[in-house]
This record gives structure tokens, sequence and C-alpha cells, in this order.
């Protein structure tokens, strides 16, 4: 058989299943806030555990945006692992800036997982008080109904933990657009999708919440404190336990405003290795789900007006795909001179998957890791001096 009609055939496969994810995604988050919020009878004390590390882009304000949360009882709880961590004078001008808001400062050991975030939520659960957590990256900001739109979904007792749906925000750099777009037209559609099709719902605890006394009886922060992608391995803990988890389609934001263009090479490696070692299948297969570098290939193997010519119309269908995209996350439209970017963070999303098909090792929160089956971590060495004052606790 010819090359040439394999070459077309691998293309219209490709964007007939990105066509399928695109659908997916925008008709669900479509129904889901259509829906009234369920009514609640009470409203349980809320403890956001937000472990801090580095001074991460706009951190005062993400900092900020939980002081106009519209919700009767709630406390922060800021962790860092030293006095001497870049997140602590942000943490400490949050707590003064709003004496009456219930926010504390909370040293944690970071000897007490592998994991460093995983550490620093086993000293915050200590330290909290309150019957739900709600565990948030550093880097995210909310709206004044965050809380309620996660309180709503555990009203249900068979749902034993919600995530919440996240969006890029804030670019002005080249590195923090192509990340942006990057979580807004490929991360955030697929999981979606992928959720919408599974009956064993995928976590990213970017923003996530559970009952205190469920994440209690299951063993606490503690058993996932050897892998890198806890929040899967926990949300597989309560389904494994009999529950449901859910995600909440109030989405929160995703702020990365000046990244340069080889951290969020760094980060999605990072996050390319942990597929390979969660979903291998999966991961292998990962770039027929990119129209983009399926049609480059087929025009660069095959090179013929007919390759080429469908390699164009790849190049603007996905464009298309990935703006709509963002309107339905963010609300708004991306302008108009990002839109070539689409592309380039295709090609620069295989480059990072290449990386995770020639190596497992990992560089996280100034440690060398070795990624093993399951996303299991083993420390190589420890770098912590060159952690300080960078950004990291974000995933």
């Amino acid at each position: 058989m010819s090359p040439l009609p394999i070459a077309l055939a691998m293309t219209a496969v490709s964007l007939a299943l990105y066509a399928a994810t695109m659908t997916i995604f925008v008709s669900a988050v479509t129904r889901r806030r259509s829906r009234p919020p369920p009514s609640l009878d009470r409203a349980p004390r809320v403890s956001i555990l937000k472990p801090l590390s580095g001074q991460d882009d706009d951190l005062d304000a993400n900092l900020e945006s939980f002081a106009n949360i519209d919700y009767p009882s709630f406390e922060i709880l800021l962790g860092v692992a030293s006095p001497s961590d870049a997140a602590c004078p942000a943490a400490r001008r949050f707590i003064a800036r709003h004496p009456k808001l219930g926010a504390r400062l909370v040293f944690t050991d970071p000897d007490a997982a592998v994991n460093p975030k995983v550490a620093q939520l086993i000293g915050l659960d200590r330290a909290a008080t309150g019957d739900v957590y709600v565990i948030s990256d550093s880097n995210v900001r909310v709206r004044s109904g965050y809380l309620w739109s996660l309180v709503a979904e555990l009203s249900d007792p068979l749902v034993g933990m919600v995530t919440s749906l996240f969006s890029g925000e804030g670019e002005r750099t080249l590195g923090a657009a192509l990340e942006n777009l990057q979580i807004c037209a490929s991360t955030a559609p697929g999981y979606v999708a992928a959720n919408a099709v599974v009956t064993r719902q995928i976590t990213v605890g970017k923003s996530m919440a559970v009952r205190r006394r469920d994440l209690a009886e299951l063993g606490g922060f503690m058993p996932v404190g050897d892998v890198l992608a806890e929040d899967y391995a926990l949300g597989r803990r309560f389904l494994d336990a009999g529950f449901q988890v859910r995600t909440s389609l109030f989405t929160v934001e995703n702020r990365n405003v000046a990244c340069g263009v080889a951290r969020t090479v760094e980060r999605h490696t990072r996050w390319s290795k942990m597929r390979r070692a969660l979903f291998p299948a999966g991961f292998f297969v990962e770039p027929v789900l990119t129209p983009v570098i399926v049609a480059s290939w087929g025009a660069a193997l095959v090179p013929d007006r007919y390759t080429a010519a469908a390699l164009g119309v790849v190049w603007v269908v996905q464009t298309a795909g990935a703006m709509a995209a963002v309107r339905v996350l963010r609300g708004r439209w991306l302008a108009w001179w990002y839109a070539p970017l689409e592309v380039i963070r295709a090609y620069l999303m295989f480059f990072c998957w290449v990386r995770a098909v020639v190596s497992r090792r990992i560089e996280w929160r100034g440690h060398s890791f070795t990624l093993t089956r399951g996303s299991v971590i083993v420390r190589e060495a420890s770098a912590s001096a060159r952690s300080q004052g960078r950004p990291g606790l974000a995933a």
C-alpha cells in the first residue's frame, strides 16, 4: 500500500480524536455550568492548606484573592519549610494585612516525606482545625465563591474528593504564554474529556477538597509521601475506599506570568515523565492526539502536495480549537497575536514527550529524583540550597 494514503489516514484519525476531545470538553463544561448548585444545610469549617516555596509569580496577589472569599468559617494555613524561604515575606505580609482573617504561618518538616509538597501537607494537617481540607497550590488565584463550589460538591456523602478545573492566566512572557496555552488548550480539555469517559475519575491537585475525617481514615497524607503524583494517588485511595471523585467546574486561575521557556520545558518534561510512570500505554500514544504532530510527520516522511495541504488544514483547525478552549475556560478570547503559539506549543510539548521517553530522572524543588513505576520517586541527592528563592510548590 502506498505510504500517502496511510499518512493522510493517520492525520484524519488524529484530527477526529482531537475534535472528539474538544467536543466532549465544551459540552461537559457548558452542561455542568448550567446546572444549579446543590443546596446546603450547613457550611462546615474549612481549613485551606497552602504549601509555599519560593517566590511564585504574583504570589502576593494570589494570596490576596483568598482574603476575598465569601464563606462563613475558614482558616488559611500558609506552610513553609524554612524561615529563610523566599515565600515567607509574602506570607507574613498577607497575615499582617488581614489580622482578623484567621491566617497562620506554619513551619513544616521537610523530612516528613520524600515528596516535598506532601511533607508540607503533613505539617499543615497537624495544625488544621477545619472539618474540610482545601488544598491549594501557591500559584492559584480564586474568586469569592471558591469554597462554596467545593463544599457544595462534598455535601453528597458519596463524594470523597473534589478537584477544581483550572485555567492558565496572566502571561507576560513567551514561556508563560506557552505554559498557559498548554493548560487551556490541552491539559484542561484532556482532563475533562478523560473524566467524561472513564469510570474512575482522574484527580489533579491544583485545587482539591476532602473531608478531614475521611482523609484520616485513609491514613492522612503519609501513604502518598513517596510519589510525585500525590494528587492522583490520593484520588485512587478515595476511589478504592468506595468514594466518588468529582470535578468542580468553578474554574480557578493557575497564574503563570513571567516564566521563561526553559522553565516551561522543565515542568512539562516532568509531567510527561509522570504520565509515563502512571499510564505507560496511554503515554506512548499521546502524540496521536495532537494533529499537528501527526500531520507534520506525514509531511516529512511522505512529501507531497496532499500531505502539505493536510498539514495546513490541521494548523488552522488546531489553532481554532485552542482559541475556543481558552474562551471556554477564561470566559474571554486570547489576544489574536498569541494564535501562532499553538503550533509552537504542540512542537514544544512533543519535545518534552521525547525527553520523557529517554529519561526517568527529574529535578524538582531543589532535589534530584529517579521516577519509578506508579510515579514513586527515589531521592538521588539533596540540593536544598538551590531551592531557596525558586518558585516551586506548584506541581
